[in-house]
């Protein structure tokens, strides 16, 4: 699922929490992973909070998420 978040008074955590409630509404499960900008730093993920796997990859925008379940 792509998510878009450009909100600049919340944190890249906040905004991925967002994304993940909205996923589980939807499809009736958590993600396994969320892959981010790369441009994202490491100081701004508590991946130990959020739960699941956070990938960097170079397609994906800036305020873009891309969550998918594990297989």
């Amino acid at each position: 699922m792509l998510w878009f978040d450009d909100r600049k008074n919340i944190s890249t955590a906040q905004k991925i929490e967002g994304a993940v409630l909205f996923f589980q509404e939807k499809y009736g499960s958590k993600p396994g992973c969320c892959y981010i900008n790369p441009g994202i730093s490491q100081e701004e993920l508590h991946q130990q909070q959020l739960g699941l796997r956070i990938e960097k990859s170079r397609y994906v925008m800036p305020n873009h998420f891309i969550l998918e379940t594990d297989h």
